[in-house]
């Protein structure tokens, strides 16, 4: 079980929604503003501003939306920083080379993370004496886990105290499901 809650983090499912959205267009407009302080600093053709966050949106978001933050990078350097209009990229060296080490570096970020996650969300490995749809329950500060053999991520139940609560009184109401139906009480294992 990954019990790092860095490591959790990191192989969480991905932020989806109105969020994703808020986080890519900070993803854009944060290096932007970065780019924008500097920019009497640096050459026209800078993205290193860009390269953090393209690394945040692969992490939290996946890889289209990663590629998306990078793809806009790009767009927002050749139109605001670098000299000239837009369809003149390609008679501006620095930006040809910038742009190309730029988006190479974004597709190794991109591709490194979620080679990782999805390396680390492969199924558990089961032995085989043991069932492949059981859940197994963990302990940790006083938190109880609980986590699915095939799921790769445990899921926060609660506190010990209120977990405990509720499982007494979910066996407490199979039980009395069992009795009131006549069923015959099945084994504890």
């Amino acid at each position: 079980m990954i019990s790092h809650p860095v490591a959790r983090w990191f192989l969480a499912s991905n932020i989806k929604g109105l969020p994703a959205l808020a986080l890519i267009v900070a993803a854009i407009a944060i290096p932007t503003l970065v780019r924008a302080a500097i920019s009497n600093y640096v050459t026209g053709c800078e993205f290193t501003p860009f390269l953090p966050f393209v690394l945040l949106a692969a992490i939290m978001l996946g890889w289209w939306q990663a590629s998306l933050v990078t793809l806009a990078s790009v767009a927002i350097v050749s139109a605001l920083f670098a000299a000239g209009p837009l369809h003149h990229f390609f008679h501006q060296p620095c930006l040809v080379s910038a742009t190309g080490v730029f988006l190479g570096a974004s597709a190794a970020i991109i591709g490194v993370v979620t080679l990782i996650k999805q390396l680390f969300a492969q199924p558990l490995s089961i032995d085989a004496n043991e069932r492949a749809d059981g859940v197994v329950f963990s302990l940790e500060k006083d938190q109880v886990w609980a986590s699915w053999y095939g799921s790769s991520l445990p899921m926060r139940l609660g506190s010990r105290r209120k977990v405990g609560a509720m499982m007494k009184d979910f066996l407490a109401q199979e039980e009395l499901a069992d009795r009131l139906s006549g069923k015959p009480k099945p084994p504890r294992r």
